[in-house]
């Protein structure tokens, strides 16, 4: 949202989503009540190797909560999708830092199990990119496993590619997982590639 002067608080409003099925969930922004979700969610998908790097949060419910009261949202935006005042997922945004990557942000999502296959994730980074523009970013960035074909396949259909990859950067269950870096240009101005 702006204000009188133009400003933007960095604030994304709630917005209603409808799932496959055609039932509505809610993505809004992240707040201290959340931390519980978001630690567990973070731990249960973790904890299953296959989708995300943590292995579960690196937060206590009381540190996440403490995190979201002094979360600026300039710079970074947390999201969670809800249904029936139920935690699907989040999503966290962080944009860059420095002063020559401000134009950039990066994102890491992750969905309960019962969540995904829905469409959840499609409204969740839908939001985050309303967001992005909203504060400024022209580019976001994403890694994913190589071996996650799903989240391969929405990222490309709202726009990403493939920019990089780090060969067997992952061991999982054994197995040698390339990470995919991932892009997609909100600005209208795209740099040229190589």
């Amino acid at each position: 949202m702006r204000d009188a002067m133009g400003e933007t608080s960095g604030r994304v409003s709630p917005t209603v989503w409808q799932d496959r099925a055609g039932a509505d969930y809610l993505v809004r922004m992240a707040e201290p009540r959340d931390a519980g979700a978001l630690v567990a969610l973070l731990n249960e998908v973790g904890r299953e190797e296959i989708f995300i790097a943590d292995e579960g949060s690196q937060l206590t419910e009381e540190q996440q909560a403490r995190f979201l009261e002094r979360l600026n949202p300039l710079q970074q935006c947390l999201l969670v999708a809800e249904q029936g005042g139920q935690t699907l997922g989040s999503l966290e945004m962080v944009r860059g830092t420095l002063q020559k990557n401000r134009h950039t942000a990066t994102f890491g999502m992750a969905l309960f199990p019962a969540a995904r296959g829905r469409g959840i994730g499609r409204g969740l980074l839908l939001t985050a990119e309303r967001w992005a523009r909203q504060v400024g970013i022209q580019k976001i960035s994403l890694a994913v496993f190589a071996t996650n074909d799903v989240a391969i396949r929405l990222y490309q259909s709202l726009g990403y590619r493939e920019e990089g990859r780090r060969f067997g950067q992952y061991r999982i269950r054994g197995q040698w997982v390339d990470e995919i870096w991932m892009a997609h240009w909100l600005s209208p101005v795209i740099p040229p590639t190589r």
